[in-house]
């Protein structure tokens, strides 16, 4: 029925408008109590638990950071059977981010293309957000990042002063590899060590598409170094060379941003192939970036990934998938 039905007439409107009124309308199923309850019921997998330190995941599906940029529905969206749930990204002051349009789909090739700047209402509105996890119904991850990028120092403090603020609500963090320098990160790694010491949060290092794989024996020391808990493998590519079923001129009006969906399977599947044969053996590892259904899940799991994360896939193939992929991973 979505695919037939709704996701024809969803794709007609624009992207982001149509992704704030899904928004709007589980803001108001907050306060649906009957309707919660049947659609709990309808969507809850049948999946067994997967433990990870002292995280318990009820299942091993999750949604990527994006989706729930402001941390106002996730709780919602955990009744739709994911195991666990990313929200952010997340800076300390609030970025209005690049000018719409800045999400497209490109349906032949099942992708999206987004440009987003990384648009966020800032540290204390999630904060007060944040306020309505539910414990031990989920867990719950915050991508976070600094406003000031080049600025080694202020850096160091932004991030800080995120893994503080939230650590009350985050079972783990994730930082974008490549949204600072290597040597900035460093510095923001070095600066958090011992506030990390004394909350004992996880962190996780999220790689994107186009990492080259002779680069990743130096990240999982980089890594190591730094103490992080984990990978996630992978976020969007820019290799338009990977949509080969939208047309060029599609793809040309479309315009510059990151490529999500199906497309990436493939590259995320290697990294992930890399990741799990040298990483560290008690590190995380979290495939994410192409997995649309319970095949590209098996897929990573194969790989070596411990869990998956979806976004597109809750986009072209419908709420119910999360039921679908979790059951698939349980086998």
């Amino acid at each position: 029925m979505y695919k037939s039905i709704l996701r024809p007439w969803l794709f007609r409107i624009d992207a982001e408008k149509i992704h704030n009124q899904i928004i709007s309308l589980l803001h108001v199923y907050r306060h649906l109590p009957l309707v919660k309850g049947v659609i709990r019921a309808c969507y809850r997998p049948k999946a067994a638990p997967f433990q990870w330190r002292n995280l318990t995941f009820s299942n091993r599906v999750g949604l990527s950071a994006g989706f729930d940029k402001e941390a106002s529905c996730f709780d919602e969206l955990s009744d739709l059977g994911f195991g666990f749930l990313e929200v952010g990204t997340v800076t300390p002051e609030k970025v209005a981010g690049n000018p719409a349009p800045r999400i497209f789909r490109l349906p032949e090739d099942h992708a999206l293309v987004s440009r987003t700047g990384f648009n966020n209402p800032g540290k204390e509105v999630v904060l007060n957000n944040l306020q309505r996890k539910q414990e031990g119904k989920y867990i719950l991850g915050v991508n976070i990042n600094t406003n000031t990028p080049a600025d080694g120092e202020r850096a160091a403090a932004d991030i800080i002063s995120l893994y503080e603020a939230f650590s009350r609500y985050a079972d783990y963090y994730t930082i974008n590899w490549g949204s600072m320098t290597p040597e900035i990160l460093t510095g923001v790694l070095t600066a958090l060590e011992f506030y990390k010491q004394r909350l004992r949060k996880p962190i996780f290092l999220k790689l994107p598409a186009d990492v080259p794989l002779e680069k990743l024996e130096g990240i999982i020391t980089f890594a190591k170094t730094h103490h992080l808990d984990g990978f996630i493998a992978t976020g969007p590519t820019q290799d338009r060379s990977l949509l080969i079923h939208s047309a060029q001129a599609e793809v040309t009006q479309v315009g510059a941003g990151g490529i999500s969906g199906l497309p990436v399977i493939h590259k995320s599947v290697e990294v992930m192939k890399y990741l799990s044969a040298h990483a560290p053996k008690e590190m995380l590892l979290i495939g994410a970036g192409g997995v649309m259904t319970p095949h590209e899940a098996e897929m990573m799991r194969r790989a070596g990934a411990h869990l998956v994360q979806v976004y597109s896939a809750f986009i072209y193939e419908g709420p119910g998938i999360i039921k679908h992929i979790a059951e698939a991973c349980n086998e």
